[in-house]
């Protein structure tokens, strides 16, 4: 019979169609040999039940309803058809309609009410065998209705079963499709988590080769202003400016094999190589104070643990910028003190600075640059901690903070900063800095 998901009147319709042709067929044909001899009003009623029930059984196979009740009507007319033909003709196979109705109503109403609707018509249809007086007729009698009744019985539960079974096949379908979705959405799901890593790892190393190169440029565009100014016409060409060209040359040639070096390594990070952490920092303030004149030194309090390797990178970066900004801003002569602290629940930089009462600002023609707190506040936070910088009594401060937790791999979408990047340094947006012809430190 029909049923409310277009997929399954299709399919169900193959079945139900030619059954109920077959039902009508016989019931048409054994009430047509019982009409000769019959009044013509039993022929007009035997006539009109027919019609009325092969007009329900044909709209209920053919056309059908979405509408529930609509379907149910139509059935409980087909048996009332059967119903009717049975009160009228005993003889005739009226109650064949009654079992397409009852295996329709089975197959289209929940148990509940198909249950309830089918007593009805099998009852009302019993009680027509017993007040039509022809009981027994050709060896119909109580007996032969009980056993009636267990062939609709029967057909009922077979209809029930059908439906059933489809209502199991339906959730099926849509258990398989949803698990295909999911499983459609987990390989995306999958797909998109490798990108990520992807990305994380080209962002990782495009953010870690942009230091290097600003700090390696940095240092070598020092070094060579250095040299111009002592070479410049009207400079002492004595033996001792030649000695500090030379050393020039070999800082700067050590500068560069060095950022080629770092650079490899940032490279080679990807296959899981050591990355430049704390154990650099003394090389660091010994390059700093030879290429910048600022006086640097180094204390380590706490025991030391080993750091992952990201917190050891950016330890090693913020100590870099701070210094390259203590040159820029506090001049040849200033000092910078850097105290790197192991502690319970973390660690601790910080880079401290002071300058003379009228501190002698960088040479004229030399440049710096660096690669902004910015982007060192971006790696703090990244990795849980976090970064301040900001004037202080004598100078300026930069103080790092790294929790001792596992630390998270750095997302893809994480910019360097800098001042390139971001706009101005932090130093710069600090106006009550080191004041002066220039911004803050």
């Amino acid at each position: 019979m029909h049923d409310a998901p277009s997929g399954m009147k299709a399919g169900l319709r193959w079945i139900a169609l030619p059954a109920s042709t077959a039902a009508i067929l016989v019931t048409v044909v054994g009430v047509a040999t019982t009409l000769p001899g019959q009044s013509t009003g039993v022929i007009v009623a035997a006539a009109v039940t027919l019609t009325v029930g092969a007009a329900a059984t044909a709209f209920v196979t053919l056309i059908g309803s979405d509408t529930l009740a609509v379907d149910l009507a139509a059935l409980v007319a087909v048996g009332l058809a059967g119903v009717v033909l049975a009160g009228l003709l005993p003889e005739t196979p009226g109650f064949v309609l009654v079992y397409l109705a009852l295996a329709g109503i089975a197959m289209r109403a929940p148990p509940a009410p198909a249950i309830v609707l089918g007593l009805i018509i099998l009852g009302v249809l019993d009680l027509a065998y017993l007040l039509s007086g022809k009981i027994p007729v050709n060896g119909l009698s109580v007996s032969g209705l009980v056993s009636q009744d267990i062939g609709a019985a029967f057909v009922f539960a077979v209809g029930a079963f059908t439906r059933s079974a489809r209502i199991a096949r339906d959730e099926a379908t849509q258990a398989r499709a949803r698990a295909e979705e999911l499983l459609g959405q987990l390989q995306a799901s999958q797909a998109a988590q490798a990108e990520a890593v992807a990305l994380t790892e080209r962002a990782r190393l495009a953010r870690e080769i942009h230091d290097i190169l600003a700090h390696a440029l940095s240092g070598l565009v020092l070094s060579l202003d250095t040299m111009e100014l002592l070479a410049r016409p009207g400079a002492d060409a004595g033996p001792a400016t030649m000695e500090r060209m030379l050393e020039q040359i070999g800082r700067a040639q050590r500068i560069a094999r060095d950022g080629l070096a770092d650079t490899r390594r940032a490279i080679s990070a990807l296959r899981g190589d050591e990355l430049p952490g704390p154990a650099l920092l003394d090389r660091l303030v010994r390059d700093a104070a030879a290429a910048t004149g600022v006086r640097a030194t180094l204390s380590v309090t706490g025991p030391e643990r080993p750091l992952p390797p990201e917190v050891g990178l950016a330890l090693y970066r913020t100590a870099q910028e701070a210094l390259t900004n203590t040159a820029r801003y506090a001049g040849q002569g200033a000092a910078a003190e850097l105290r790197l602290g192991y502690g319970d629940e973390g660690v601790e930089l910080v880079i401290e600075d002071s300058r003379r009462e009228a501190p002698a600002p960088p040479a004229a023609g030399l440049t710096f640059g660096g690669y902004g707190l910015t982007g060192m506040r971006e790696r703090a936070e990244l990795l849980g901690g976090s970064l301040t910088a900001g004037p202080t009594g004598t100078g300026f401060c930069v103080r790092l903070r790294l929790p001792a937790r596992t630390w998270p791999v750095v997302p893809a979408e994480a910019g360097t900063g800098g001042p390139d990047e971001g706009g101005r340094d932090d130093r710069e947006a600090v106006a009550e800095g080191y004041g002066g012809d220039g911004p803050g430190s």
